[in-house]
C-alpha cells in the first residue's frame, strides 16, 4: 500500500489495528502477572507487583526514545525517496538502544533491591518483590529491543506481523501464568517464567522479518552518528518523557499513598496504576498507526493527507478514551476482584477511589496521540510540552499539593486532574498549522 497515493482511511486502519496490538504487548504482560499475582497471593501480591510496574515503564522509555525517533527519520526519508537515510535511522538508532539496554540490564542485575526500594517497597513487599525480579532480570533486554524491533517492522510495511508476535507471546504468558503459578505452584517466580518466555516469543517472530523478501530495512556505513543521534533524540525525546513521567508517576503515588494512605490503597492503586498502563500502551497504538503516514507525506509535502490522518487519529483516541471510560466506571468492583482476592478493608474502599482515578481515561488517549502527531511532523519542542507537562509538571505538582490542600482522599483526583488540563494544551498544538 502506497502511503502517498492510498485512501488515508483504508490506510489508517490497515496500520491502526496491529498497532494496537503492538500497544497491548507493552502491558499484557505486567497486566496478566498482576491478575495471577492477585489471585495467587492477595493484595499483598498485588502491592509487591505495583511496586515492579515502574522496570516496565523504564523498558517502554528506552524503546520510544531510540524506537521512536529512528522510525520517523525512517519513514521520512522513505518518503523522500532517500533509501541510505532510511537505513542509516535505523542502523544508529539500533546501536543506541543495545548500548542503554546493555547500561540498563547490568543496574538492574547489581541493583535490585535499592531500585525496588526506590519504587515504594517495604520489608513486608520487598521479599515478594524479589521472587519475581530474581527471573525477569535474566530476560530483560527483550523488551527494549523488542519494543523497538516492532516499530521498525511495523514502518517497512509488515504492521500484521507485529500483531502476530504479540498474540503469539501474549497467549504463551497467559497460559503460561496460570499453569506456573498455580498447576505447578511456583507463584510470584512462575509468572516470572511465564512472562519472560512469552516476550522471548514475540521478540523471535518480530525478527523474523528481516529475514522475508519484503524487508527493506538494513545495516550500512555510518558517516554521521553524532548528528544522527541528536535528529533521534529530539524526536524520540517527548515520547521519551512521557514514558518516563508514567514510572515517575507511579513511584510519586506509591511514596504517596504509603506515607498517606497505607498499603491497603496502594493495593488498590496496583489495579488502577495497571489500568493506566493499559490505556496508555493501547493509546501508544493510534500514534503508531498514524505515525509512517505523517512522517512519510511529510517527507513529500502532503499537507491534505497529514491533515486526513490527524483526524482519523483525534476520532480512534475519542472513541477509545469514551470505551476505557464507561467500562471501568460501569465495573470497578468486577475489575478488582479480577486482579485480586480482595479482602474485605480492600473491597470497602476500593469502588469509589477506583471510579475517581478511572475518569482520566477520557483525556489518556487524545494526550498520546497529540505527542505522537506532533512528533511525526517533526514539531519535537511542541510534542515535548505536552509530554513534560503532562507527565512531570502538572501530576507532579498536584500529587504533593492535593493532599495539603484538599486532604489526603484527594490523591485520587490528581490524574483526572493533570489529564483534563494537559488536553486542552495538546488541543491548542494539535490545530497550529503545518507549515
Amino acid at each position: 500500500m502506497d502511503l502517498k497515493t492510498g485512501n488515508i482511511g483504508k490506510l489508517y486502519l490497515h496500520y491502526l489495528f496491529p498497532s494496537l496490538f503492538s500497544g497491548l504487548v507493552m502491558s499484557i504482560y505486567s497486566l496478566v502477572d498482576m491478575i495471577v499475582v492477585g489471585q495467587y497471593e492477595g493484595p499483598a501480591g498485588t502491592a509487591a507487583l505495583a511496586c515492579i510496574m515502574p522496570l516496565w515503564t523504564l523498558f517502554c522509555c528506552l524503546s520510544v526514545l531510540f524506537g521512536n525517533g529512528g522510525a520517523v527519520l525512517f519513514s521520512a526519508a522513505r518518503g523522500a525517496g532517500k533509501n541510505y537515510d532510511s537505513n542509516l535511522a535505523f542502523t544508529v538508532s539500533f546501536i543506541l538502544i543495545s548500548s542503554a539496554s546493555a547500561l540498563v540490564w547490568l543496574a538492574i542485575l547489581f541493583f535490585d533491591q535499592p531500585l525496588l526500594k526506590l519504587f515504594g517497597a517495604d520489608d513486608t513487599l520487598m521479599p515478594l518483590a524479589l521472587q519475581y525480579v530474581r527471573w525477569l532480570k535474566w530476560g530483560i533486554p527483550l523488551w527494549p529491543l523488542g519494543y523497538y524491533l516492532g516499530m521498525f517492522v511495523r514502518n517497512d510495511g509488515s504492521p500484521s506481523l507485529v500483531g502476530i508476535a504479540t498474540v503469539c507471546g501474549g497467549v504463551f504468558n497467559i497460559f503460561g501464568d496460570f499453569f506456573l503459578t498455580f498447576t505447578c505452584d511456583l507463584g510470584m517466580e512462575g509468572a516470572a517464567i511465564a512472562t519472560v518466555a512469552g516476550q522471548a516469543i514475540a521478540f523471535v517472530i518480530q525478527l523474523a522479518h528481516f529475514f522475508t523478501k519484503k524487508n527493506t530495512v538494513s545495516f550500512v556505513r555510518i558517516t554521521s552518528f553524532a548528528r544522527q543521534t541528536r535528529e533521534i533524540l529530539s524526536i524520540g525525546f517527548s515520547s521519551f518523557i512521557c514514558s518516563v513521567g508514567m514510572g515517575f508517576l507511579m513511584v510519586l503515588f506509591n511514596n504517596q499513598i504509603m506515607r498517606y494512605l497505607g498499603g491497603t490503597q496502594l493495593a488498590v492503586y496496583g489495579v488502577a496504576g495497571n489500568l493506566f498502563t493499559l490505556v496508555q500502551t493501547f493509546s501508544y497504538g493510534i500514534g503508531n498507526a498514524a505515525q509512517p503516514i505523517v512522517a512519510e507525506n511529510l517527507g513529500a509535502r502532503q499537507w491534505n493527507r497529514i491533515r486526513q490522518t490527524r483526524r482519523w487519529g483525534s476520532i480512534t483516541a475519542a472513541v477509545i478514551g469514551l470505551c476505557a471510560t464507561a467500562f471501568s466506571l460501569l465495573f470497578p468492583g468486577e475489575i478488582l476482584r479480577l486482579f485480586m482476592k480482595p479482602s474485605p478493608e480492600v473491597m470497602a474502599v476500593a469502588p469509589p477511589l477506583l471510579r475517581q482515578y478511572f475518569i482520566c481515561f477520557l483525556f489518556v488517549p487524545f494526550n498520546v496521540f497529540a505527542s505522537y502527531y506532533l512528533q511525526a511532523v517533526k514539531r519535537a519542542r511542541a510534542s515535548l510540552a505536552v509530554s513534560f507537562l503532562r507527565s512531570f509538571l502538572i501530576s507532579g505538582l498536584l500529587v504533593y499539593l492535593f493532599p495539603l490542600c484538599f486532604g489526603t482522599g484527594s490523591i485520587w483526583l490528581v490524574m483526572v486532574s493533570a489529564e483534563c488540563i494537559a488536553a486542552v494544551i495538546s488541543a491548542w498544538l494539535l490545530n497550529k498549522k503545518i507549515t
